[in-house]
């Protein structure tokens, strides 16, 4: 041993640790010559394509492609020679029991003490699962995307056909009240107010409806801008009738611009007002709106005086179709809360829920600037 140049012995344990690395790696390391005859096959390569290092070792690396895509072989093989590397390369390879895997190969190549290009080394890895799984996401975008243009096709034109019937009533309903208002007297006038009010905000609804499916079609929702006061007030209008008949308490504080479609934020706060409303208390609801500047961009708050939600609900209860009371206790559909966060969702931001069991709640959620701060 004491005879033993130390440059020797280092080059030596270099070679056998690198050995090892290659042994052991999951991948398939293979080594050819120019011509393509396989030189090197590690235990990775056997494993993943099922041949031996007997049964490939001489062979030519032409063995492992599929026929549509054997051409591809002198190509790779002539751009190593050229002195080229190719890198993570997606292909196809062909294992011993004939199944088709997705390969993503980086070749490079192998040069003598001189300098020279004398064969190719190919790292191999098996990405199937990871091609199988891009595809599916892709379907799937695909299939998404044309649902969403097939339920703004559908919202845009079921929201112009309603516009007639709702003509009519609100026609109608201003004709009875003229030729017959005397005889109905004041209550009766009152509810015809109702009737022709509710018919002209419902309309104007469906066309902020159809104006929003037209923006998200052209792309046009992020230079849209809110004043959200406003849409608050539009909100309050289309939920009087339960708001006088609990008795409920609106108040608000200064409310910003911001970039949503005011038809959105309209519809975040008719639900999530209605909401603090429907789930009250004994007493009269108490319900607050606000906003404030945050590193989000803007956080809007409705907090409220209600029942509140126990801890281990607030969570489910942004799930399409969920409802912690049953029907019959408070009427709706259990979807207001998953189109809120739909809502805001596509807007960029976030919506959760603060609250204690018996001492209210408060919803958040927030709208980030046009610069996405």
């Amino acid at each position: 041993m004491a005879n033993l140049d130390p440059p020797t012995v280092l080059n030596a344990t270099a070679a056998e640790h690198l050995a090892a690395i290659i042994e052991s790696s999951h991948d398939a390391i293979i080594s050819k010559d120019l011509n393509g005859i396989i030189q090197s096959w590690n235990a990775g390569a056997e494993r993943m394509f099922g041949y031996t290092a007997a049964e490939t070792i001489g062979r030519h690396i032409s063995m492992l492609a599929p026929p549509d895509v054997a051409d591809e072989i002198p190509g790779i093989l002539a751009r190593i020679s050229r002195g080229e590397r190719v890198e993570h390369y997606r292909t196809k390879r062909r294992t011993k029991d004939g199944r088709i895997l997705s390969i993503s190969l980086t070749v490079s190549p192998i040069r003598d003490t001189k300098g020279n290009i004398i064969a190719a080394s190919k790292i191999a890895r098996d990405v199937t699962a990871q091609v199988r799984d891009e595809l599916a996401l892709k379907q799937a975008n695909e299939s998404l995307a044309r649902a969403n243009r097939d339920l703004e096709h559908f919202a845009y034109a079921a929201s112009h056909d309603l516009q007639e019937p709702l003509r009519m009533v609100s026609v109608y309903g201003e004709l009875l009240q003229k030729k017959f208002g005397a005889q109905l007297g004041a209550a009766g006038n009152e509810y015809l107010d109702y009737i022709v009010g509710g018919a002209q905000r419902m309309a104007k609804l469906l066309k902020d409806l159809r104006d929003f499916t037209r923006a998200a079609a052209l792309g046009e929702e992020a230079s849209l801008e809110s004043d959200a006061n406003q849409a608050l007030a539009h909100a309050l209008e289309n939920l009087v009738p339960i708001v006088e008949a609990s008795g409920a308490a609106i108040t608000q504080g200064p409310l910003p611009r911001v970039h949503i479609h005011e038809f959105q934020i309209e519809q975040l706060f008719q639900n999530l007002i209605g909401n603090a409303i429907r789930y009250r208390r004994e007493e009269p609801p108490r319900v607050h709106v606000a906003a404030e500047r945050t590193a989000e961009g803007w956080t809007f708050s409705v907090r409220d005086n209600g029942m509140g939600i126990p801890p281990e609900y607030k969570e489910q209860i942004f799930g399409m179709f969920k409802r912690l009371h049953s029907p019959a206790e408070y009427p709706g559909t259990g979807m207001g809360l998953a189109i809120c966060q739909r809502i805001v969702e596509r807007a960029g931001g976030r919506i959760w829920v603060e609250s204690e069991l018996g001492r209210g709640s408060t919803f958040l959620f927030t709208i980030p600037d046009a610069a996405g701060q």
